[in-house]
């Protein structure tokens, strides 16, 4: 009898014991809850500065996230991320010391560092960020609706003397000057395409599986008309490649979903009238001009963003080292000389950038950054399984296509889609998950 009294005591006591635990974490829980409540708005903030007015009044390739470094680095160690620079000051510090014994315009050369290591800190925020917040669906949801807000007012704008406020306005092509392209607040129409690129992703493929609430075609207007209206070919080429390969890699799955398979002809049709209509009544229009110009080789935009951008990159990092380039923030100082050597040009020359990532990388780092690059990019690749989620893949490859034709070295806007290439982010469109549900 009193073994039974001794075990129903032990009972009672291990029953308290649960349900005091199961209490307390189902109250740690609620305030898990009440935290991501009340972090979504402040996220919410930083995002439209992000992607709204972070370039506003700023010299070219200069971003408010820049100066607010010294918080994200402060908000990291909170987070017990106390050594994240100790990855990039292996790799930087023995460039920067090479490039130090080779010569460096010092001023630059500082500036540019600060620079780069602030772009690293900004990468790692948003890589810590997006693997600890739950609530990305509702940001880039904000996102695309207040675009599409601020893209109605740009049309409105554009037929005002406020024009260039919200609209990139420069030589398109040649013989089709002073084009107008939405820009919205940022510094050019290129950088915005990619800036949007992310979320005009994530609903294309919301869209095609079927999963948006809202109506299909409400969606893919808010997606649709802010790029075309852009009208940045870099982008929207990449785009088309991106998901003609995600496709091809994926045709089994993909092609035993009805909805995709309406989607695609919905658009294909679409296109095809489109283009019927612009050769049958605007054959000049600035679109097919540029195209045209793109395919004859006389695009300066389209050259100077590819082959121009990697031979002055060569000839630049070949004036100190090839191997192991000419160093950060040497690209403005040697350009004028470069210039001089290899086409007889004495004049004032203006400020000269490498409008291509991959190749600004060569320039500055040689082509062991080159090579170092493509290790990071592949070996993160296969490192997080890209291919197994449909929305990664198809990022992965824009971003791979596309720094072969634009961006730089610094380029946030780059950054965060190799980032979001590279995380466990929308698992609804996991390959494996879409078989199950196909």
């Amino acid at each position: 009898m009193l073994y039974f009294i001794t075990l129903n005591k032990f009972l009672i006591l291990w029953q308290t014991l649960i349900f005091n635990k199961l209490h307390l974490l189902k109250a740690e829980q609620e305030h898990i809850k009440s935290l991501n409540k009340i972090k979504v708005k402040p996220y919410s903030w930083l995002s439209y500065l992000y992607f709204f007015f972070n370039a506003v009044g700023l010299p070219h390739g200069l971003l408010f996230t820049n100066f607010l470094t010294p918080i994200f680095y402060i908000w990291l160690w909170k987070h017990h991320q106390r050594f994240i620079l100790i990855g990039l000051f292996l790799i930087l510090i023995p460039y920067d010391i090479i490039h130090l014994i080779l010569g460096v315009e010092m001023k630059s050369f500082l500036i540019s560092n600060l620079l780069f290591i602030s772009t690293y800190i900004f990468v790692f925020a948003f890589v810590y960020f997006i693997n600890h917040f739950k609530h990305l669906e509702r940001i880039f949801k904000q996102i695309l609706i207040a675009n599409f807000a601020f893209t109605l007012l740009a049309v409105i704008v554009y037929f005002t003397p406020y024009r260039e406020t919200l609209w990139y306005i420069n030589k398109f092509t040649e013989s089709v000057n002073h084009f107008s392209r939405l820009a919205l607040l940022t510094y050019e129409a290129a950088y915005y395409s990619l800036l949007f690129v992310p979320i005009a992703f994530y609903y294309l493929l919301k869209v095609a599986f079927g999963q948006n609430k809202t109506n299909s075609f409400y969606i893919l207007a808010m997606v649709i008309i802010p790029l075309l209206l852009s009208l940045s070919i870099g982008v929207i080429a990449s785009s088309f490649f991106a998901f003609l390969i995600l496709f091809i890699i994926n045709r089994n799955q993909i092609l035993r979903n009805r909805n995709i398979i309406y989607v695609l002809l919905f658009g294909s049709v679409i296109c095809l009238i489109t283009l019927i209509l612009l050769g049958l009544f605007y054959s000049e229009n600035p679109v097919f001009i540029r195209i045209t110009n793109i395919l004859s080789g006389a695009d300066t935009s389209a050259n100077g963003r590819t082959v121009d951008s990697f031979t002055m990159a060569f000839r630049i990092a070949n004036l100190k080292s090839l191997v192991f380039g000419s160093g950060l923030g040497q690209i403005k100082v040697l350009a004028p000389e470069m210039v001089q050597i290899y086409y007889n040009y004495w004049g004032k020359l203006d400020v000269v950038r490498i409008p291509n990532s991959l190749a600004e990388t060569l320039a500055i780092f040689g082509l062991s950054g080159l090579a170092i690059r493509f290790f990071i990019i592949f070996y993160l690749f296969f490192k997080t399984k890209v291919l197994n989620n449909y929305y990664r893949t198809s990022l992965f490859i824009f971003i791979f296509i596309y720094q072969f034709t634009g961006s730089y070295i610094t380029s946030i806007a780059e950054y965060v889609v190799w980032t979001l290439a590279f995380s466990n982010v929308f698992k609804q469109f996991d390959v494996k998950r879409r078989e199950y549900i196909l």
